[in-house]
């Protein structure tokens, strides 16, 4: 939920930091092209009709190189349209364009799930945010990298606003801290055309300490469409096994030095609390005093998917 319930900047940084709850970011899932796996950077496959020959470019020509059998099929990473066209199977290595091949473009859809560019955008030094590239819905990447870009500027303008009030405060006595609010983002999930990315926020503007708060947005590419927690539990049962798992992670986190408030943890929010991918399931995120004192910090539970799948 925006905004959800106040988190020191450090605690979080020593949560996450040693939490071993942190997903991979890297496309890890085996995306399969008929009885091939699509591999990172490919854009295609050629199939030999004929006996053929590969080739090497040298003193820009082409150069026979290596002779190949009918029914080869080379993954294409590179197409250009010089020498009549040629294909780049490998860094050296082309098939030219004939009779003799046939060449398939990868589906969108599954380049797309081996995982699209996220890249780092900054505002200022304290505000980064995500440009995503690589989504064959492009009103959707347009509109995704909108979203982005008007939360940096909206954080941008409450750090405007923050020093403005800053500088009032001192000319009033008050010597506080710098005030300021910051943004940065990570992305925890990139593949199987699913996008996870969380936000997080750090505001200080005077008092005894500051907050942090983490938004996380999650998409399902192919359907152009922004997830929440329903979209993975989705009936009662499931949601049962997942407040029972929590509930005893909760409990066996207390006997190691945590105070997690047990009683007071009746159900997951299906609508407003945080979460995000993982491989093999979702971690769901809970702030600072939802369900603990302020020790506890943001509180990641890591819920693989045979929990309650």
């Amino acid at each position: 939920m925006k905004g959800f319930k106040k988190v020191i900047a450090t605690t979080l940084v020593f949560a996450v930091l040693f939490s071993p709850l942190v997903p991979y970011s890297k496309a890890e899932a085996k995306v399969m092209w008929g009885n091939q796996e699509l591999v990172k950077g490919q854009i295609g496959r050629v199939t030999m009709l004929k006996d053929a020959s590969l080739y090497n470019i040298k003193n820009n020509k082409l150069v026979a190189a290596k002779k190949v059998s009918k029914g080869q099929i080379y993954r294409v990473y590179s197409y250009s349209g010089k020498y009549d066209g040629i294909y780049g199977v490998s860094k050296d290595l082309y098939a030219q364009k004939s009779s003799s091949i046939k060449y398939e473009r990868a589906p969108s859809d599954k380049i797309q799930a081996l995982g699209i560019t996220v890249t780092k955008k900054s505002l200022a030094s304290n505000i980064s945010y995500p440009e995503a590239s690589g989504l064959f819905n492009k009103p959707f990447e347009a509109s995704f990298n909108r979203k982005f870009l008007n939360i940096a500027k909206e954080t941008q303008q409450a750090n405007k606003e923050l020093k403005e009030q800053e500088k009032e405060d001192r000319e009033n006595g008050s010597v506080p801290g710098p005030y300021f609010q910051n943004m940065k983002y990570s992305v925890p999930y990139n593949q199987d055309n699913i996008l996870s990315i969380s936000v997080t926020n750090d505001k200080y503007s005077g008092g005894a300490h500051g907050m942090t708060w983490i938004d996380t947005y999650n998409y399902n590419l192919l359907k152009a469409k922004q997830l929440s927690l329903k979209d993975v539990i989705t009936d009662q049962k499931q949601s049962d096994k997942v407040n029972k798992y929590i509930r005893e992670q909760m409990i066996a986190r207390n006997k190691k030095g945590a105070q997690f408030w047990v009683d007071d943890f009746k159900s997951v929010n299906l609508t407003q609390d945080q979460f995000y991918y993982m491989n093999g399931g979702i971690v769901i995120i809970f702030g600072e005093y939802q369900y603990g004192p302020y020790a506890n910090g943001i509180s990641f539970f890591k819920v693989p998917y045979s929990v309650f799948k």
